[in-house]
Order: structure tokens, then sequence, then C-alpha cells
């Protein structure tokens, strides 16, 4: 069944670009000369977008869906980059969620299949790889997001709705965290901006002045369902770390910090902070420790949380005291071969010692 299904997204996917191709075969492109009155600024930005556009890639899904019918393929669309000679591809996590098939359009306007590699939810960060290479394909360089400042010009391109290679521009608005802290020692970073973010940008590359990419777009806050000027893209340095395994070892937990005020009102508990467990990746070494994720939704402090999970007071020998004690703890595990928490669960104390020394791996020289 599961065969037959992938066959016909394949075969969808294939028809609807044949068609798609086919209209805009009888559409004679314009011919653009580079405009003579154009100030340096201007000059710099159309080089920018020049030099990126070879890089970034339309994402078309698939994902096995049961109706009264019968089996049928239920169609997506994103945004990705191409970050390496070996075409590799970052693009959102939400964007390939579930998918039977992926299919990545380069700038050539040739359909290639893609793999996944790495996908993680709650940062918002998947990696891709071409199931078939092509050494000529261009790809973009990774900048560095903490050298960013608010104020900083910065530019997206994907396809919004589908209109392939769309080119906004906008200003790094703030940083945000929610609170946020993956695998235990990650603090999920987004950059909010202003450059226009819509359905079909997700996944989509945000680039600095240098053409470097810097965040990944995620998300947009709206109260109307479109594009109101609040754009979320994650930090390149947070898919750095989330993929680069070999310099720590990696747990496969997603979780909340919640402070000394909330334990006390939420929980009746008396310590300084503790990292409430949203979700365990199925056959991560935390799950095989039998670390529980959440289930029950919830608000705390207008933030959405699963509540249920375990409550891990302690991570390798450190107190969950505040998000800096913990991300701080990165590097006196990234050599360790078993890491040992604290946790509450069902209101007792128990330990569990994770076994992480299988799970350093590089996803991007994978």
């Amino acid at each position: 069944m599961k065969k037959s299904i992938k066959i016909l997204s394949i075969i969808s996917f294939f028809l609807i670009h044949f068609i798609v191709d086919a209209q805009e075969s009888h559409i004679v492109q314009k011919i653009r000369k580079k405009p003579i009155n154009i100030s340096n600024e201007e000059k710099m930005v159309t080089a920018l977008y020049e030099k990126a556009i070879p890089t970034v890639v339309t994402i078309y899904t698939s994902t096995e869906v049961f109706t009264q019918k019968g089996p049928a393929a239920k169609q997506g669309l994103g945004s990705g980059v191409l970050i390496s000679g070996e075409c590799h591809i970052l693009t959102a996590a939400h964007v390939v969620s579930g998918s039977s098939t992926v299919m990545v359009k380069t700038q050539d306007g040739k359909l290639r299949e893609a793999q996944l590699l790495f996908s993680e939810k709650s940062a918002d960060i998947a990696l891709l790889k071409l199931i078939e290479p092509d050494h000529t394909l261009a790809h973009a360089k990774l900048g560095d997001s903490d050298e960013l400042a608010i104020g900083q010009n910065v530019y997206a391109i994907g396809s919004p709705y589908g209109l392939e290679n769309s080119f906004s521009s906008g200003i790094v608005s703030s940083f945000r965290n929610f609170n946020r802290v993956q695998d235990g020692t990650i603090n999920v970073e987004f950059i909010q901006t202003d450059a226009a973010i819509n359905s079909g940008n997700s996944g989509g590359p945000l680039f600095n002045s240098n053409g470097e990419v810097v965040g990944i777009a995620s998300r947009i806050l709206s109260v109307s369902g479109g594009f109101q000027g609040i754009g979320l893209a994650v930090s390149i340095n947070t898919a750095k770390q989330l993929l680069a395994f070999e310099g720590r070892p990696w747990i496969g937990i997603d979780g909340v910090f919640l402070n000394k005020d909330m334990l006390s009102r939420i929980f009746n508990i008396n310590a300084q902070g503790g990292l409430i467990v949203q979700s365990v990746a199925k056959g991560s070494p935390a799950d095989k420790a039998g670390v529980k994720g959440g289930s029950i939704p919830a608000k705390i402090a207008g933030q959405d949380v699963l509540l249920g999970g375990d409550l891990i007071l302690e991570f390798a020998t450190q107190e969950v005291c505040h998000l800096g004690c913990i991300v701080g703890k990165h590097e006196d595990i990234k050599n360790a071969d078993e890491v040992k928490i604290k946790y509450i669960r069902n209101g007792k104390l128990y330990e569990a010692l994770i076994d992480v020394s299988e799970t350093k791996k590089n996803f991007l020289k994978g």
C-alpha cells in the first residue's frame, strides 16, 4: 500500500510540473538590462540577489493521507537553501514533517528527489540531501548569527504562495528564544525580522549583506493569517549546533525552562529552576533511558507548553538554576559518553544515566 502511494505521489509531482512548465514555455521572458541610474546601495542589493539565488531551492512534499475514498497524497510547498558541495539542504522541519516524498526544484529547473537526514521539530530545523548529488550546483556560505545587530539589514528569498525566487528585505527587529532549550544545552534562538515572510517562504534562507545565510525562515506572528511585519527565522548558529554533534553528544530531548516562581506556583516544588520535557525523539538516548515527554496542553506565562512530562532538576551534575547555567554545560559534556540527570515524575525524584557514546555525528559530513 505504502509503495503504491509513493508512486502516486511522484507521478502527481511530475504531472503538476509538466503542466506548469508547459504553460510557462509559451511565455517569452523579458531580458532585463541593468539600470544605469542606480544607487550604490541598490547595486549592492541586486548583486547580493544574483549571488544568492543559485543556492535557493523550492521544496515540494507529499504526505500519505487516508480518506473515505481511499489513500491519497497531500501536497506541500516550502523553500530551502543548498549549503554544501555534497548537496545538503537546510529547510524548516515543519515543511517536511510527515512527508513520504520530498522533491527539490533547483535553479536549473530540474526536479530532484531528496532524503531527510535530520529534523528537529521544536527548533524547526531540518537537513535534506539530494539522493543524486550534483556537484555543479552552487551552495551558500553559512554566516555567524551571533554577529548580527538589531537594525541590521537582512534579506529573504523563497517561494511565497508558490511565487518562486521572491526577494524581500528588512531589518533585524529583535532576538527571541522563548525559553526554549533543545537537547538540554542548546538555546534555540529566533531572529525577528520585518522582511516579508509568507506561506511558501518557510525553510528559505535569511541572508546578511555579505550574502551569508544567518537564518532559516520559520513562521510569522499574524492576526490576519498573512504577513504583518513580524517574521521569525531560526538563527543559523542554532542550526549549526544542532547538526554538528561531533563537539557534543546528542540526547534527544526538547525542554522548556521554568523558573523558581513557576515551579512553586504550578508544582509546589522548592527549586531554583527546572527543565520540563516537552518531547523525546524516538530511538534517542533519552528515549532509551526512559525519559518521558509531556502530553497535556497548557499555557504558562503566555507560552504554549506540554505538561505531564519529566521535570529535570539536575543535568550532568549541574543544578538547573537558569538558562545560562545549563547552556553553559555544553562544554563540560562534549566529551562525555554518559550524562546523568535527576528528574521528578509523579511527585517522586528519579535518576537516569543517559548513554550518548554512539551519538556523536556531524550530519553535515554524513
